[in-house]
């Protein structure tokens, strides 16, 4: 979701099922570590974000941003905002901080800081493709879980085969799952394509309180790659929402894919939405969406943790899945 929907044009070659690309408490070896307490319930996250459109986003009610690990970026967030850290990696691609002890200073250095909500390790890894991704993924959140406990170590998953990164494999707090219902070659949405994909990661062993719900504020009229997805009108993103809302209630947080634009797969986003020139207004739904009252977040369930396995080599992707 953060490079996003590169292998789809291959999968849909292949006559695969596409649904789509994004961009994650349980703990890892601190099994004993507290978790913190969300008074305001549900954090919103639009992932793609510029700086300077991030004051408009929290007038929006988004209040969780992905930004870099870095200091002053996380300090001239909007006020009340939260910071998910990216340094992970996309499918079976290297990640941003390569070195696991360099990861762990960087942790360590983030880890008394309040506004920082999360670490962002993993962006749709596919063990298919790399079978060593999970123990790569565990032994960052381990690391997150022993310097920084509180802090969530969280990836986004696709509907790639998801058993293998089950908790008791990868020790991760939240995922977000990415169905987008609506496509380029029909008129409605079809919304059975979340319940699909929830039941998927219900049966790979994720309780729904680890879910986080990636809602679709994207099309693909303008870009210049694939274009197997549309914006969704108004009502339709409130069907969007309103599903979501039946089957994962009251998330951690959610995730509006995307804010931005990406020339080869996001074209028009909620950015451009804003009901002039043509587009629906979902900033309007959003903001609706966003600043309703909201109860707080259920507890993390508990969990012993697993045995560590072998890690093993992860290939290059074939942007296939």
């Amino acid at each position: 979701m953060k490079t996003r929907l590169a292998a789809v044009a291959a999968l849909a070659a292949l006559g695969g099922a596409v649904t789509g690309y994004l961009i994650a408490p349980l703990p890892g070896d601190a099994a004993a570590r507290p978790v913190a307490a969300r008074a305001s319930g549900t954090l919103h996250l639009a992932l793609n974000m510029p700086a300077g459109d991030r004051a408009k986003a929290a007038r929006l009610g988004y209040d969780l941003f992905d930004v870099d690990p870095d200091e002053g970026d996380i300090a001239a967030l909007p006020e009340g905002g939260r910071a998910l850290l990216w340094v992970g990696n996309t499918t079976c691609g290297d990640f941003q901080i390569a070195d696991s002890s360099a990861f762990a200073e960087t942790v360590k250095r983030f880890a008394r800081n309040e506004r920082v909500y999360g670490w962002y390790l993993s962006d749709e890894p596919n063990p298919a493709e790399c079978p060593g991704i999970a123990a790569k993924i565990r032994e960052r959140a381990d690391i997150v879980h022993r310097h920084a406990p509180g802090q969530k170590a969280f990836a986004s998953l696709t509907d790639w085969p998801m058993r293998s990164l089950r908790p008791a494999e990868t020790h991760l707090d939240l995922i977000g799952l990415d169905p987008y219902p609506c496509r380029a070659d029909t008129k409605g949405c079809d919304l059975t394509a979340i319940d699909t994909m929830v039941g998927q990661a219900v049966r790979a062993g994720f309780p729904r309180p680890m879910i986080v719900p990636v809602v679709q504020t994207f099309g693909q009229s303008c870009n210049d790659g694939e274009r197997n997805w549309r914006l969704p009108d108004g009502a339709q993103l409130k069907s969007i929402l309103n599903r979501w809302d039946r089957l994962v209630p009251n998330p951690a947080f959610d995730i509006s894919y995307s804010w931005g634009r990406q020339d080869a797969w996001a074209c028009p986003t909620l950015a451009d939405a804003d009901g002039t020139g043509g587009r629906p207004d979902l900033q309007s739904v959003m903001k609706r969406h966003n600043l309703r009252r909201t109860g707080p977040a259920p507890a993390a369930p508990s969990r012993t943790p697993a045995t560590p396995t072998p890690q093993g080599p992860c290939p290059t992707p074939s942007e296939t899945s």
